[in-house]
């Protein structure tokens, strides 16, 4: 199930090591399976009767779809990309399963009160977030426009699938949630039963970046501060 889950989502939606360095992609050449994989995580914690989902939807998604995108106009594009702006979007669902495989959904409200969302830093700082409590009419006719295409997509799970908006302006440097920053996202949430559900998302995206290559021509994840195989220190 959680594996069709994320094929289902998916479908939606030679450089010498000595040299190569750490290289953003244009958002127009960044895959978007590869982005969509790399911002999904299912929350363990609470055995085979329980699954726990969470999506982070950075503004740098809207704008590599948007880039390939041929047939909206460049005056929608620009407006949801306007819409969209200084915030960052996290769809969260959450189920108990029963004996014979029915699903019983999580609320919004529900998962909302236990929810605990927190930004790791790399010297493990732990910055607890918190959704918006109101947010933009047109972000909420957007998100209007969004939650249905989740539900023709992911049946019954995706219509219970919820969103919460987060505030992408708070930081010092003035971006709070930063994909291209170091750290992790971590999201916990709660069972009706008392249980922890914890997962967490990787920061920086290995997606947007040019692949590093290890000695052995291997691909290295952008986090990765040396090679794996060879113990080799990888350039920044």
């Amino acid at each position: 199930m959680r594996k069709m889950l994320l094929i289902t989502i998916a479908i939606i939606l030679p450089i010498s090591f000595c040299c190569m360095a750490a290289e953003k992609k244009p958002l127009a050449q960044v895959n978007i399976k590869d982005f969509v994989g790399d911002t999904q995580v299912f929350l363990t914690g609470a055995g085979d009767h329980h699954v726990g989902f969470a999506w982070w939807i950075p503004q740098e998604y809207w704008a590599s779809v948007f880039a390939r995108d041929k047939t909206t106009s460049e005056h929608d594009k620009r407006e949801m990309l306007r819409v969209l702006s200084g915030v960052s979007l996290l769809v969260v669902g959450q189920a108990d399963i029963s004996n014979l495989g029915a699903f019983r959904f999580y609320g919004r409200e529900e998962i909302a009160g236990r929810m605990q969302i927190s930004l790791i830093d790399v010297a493990k700082t732990k910055r607890a977030l918190a959704p918006m409590e109101t947010i933009d009419a047109d972000l909420e006719m957007l998100l209007g426009m969004l939650r249905p295409m989740l539900a023709a997509a992911m049946g019954n799970m995706g219509n219970n699938m919820h969103f919460f908006v987060f505030n992408d302006r708070a930081g010092a440097s003035g971006r709070l949630l930063d994909p291209y920053g170091e750290g992790c996202l971590d999201i916990r949430l709660t069972t009706r039963t008392g249980a922890a559900v914890t997962g967490s998302i990787d920061l920086p995206l290995n997606c947007l970046y040019v692949p590093r290559k290890c000695p052995n021509g291997k691909d290295a994840h952008i986090s990765w501060k040396y090679c794996p195989w060879t113990g080799q220190k990888l350039p920044d």
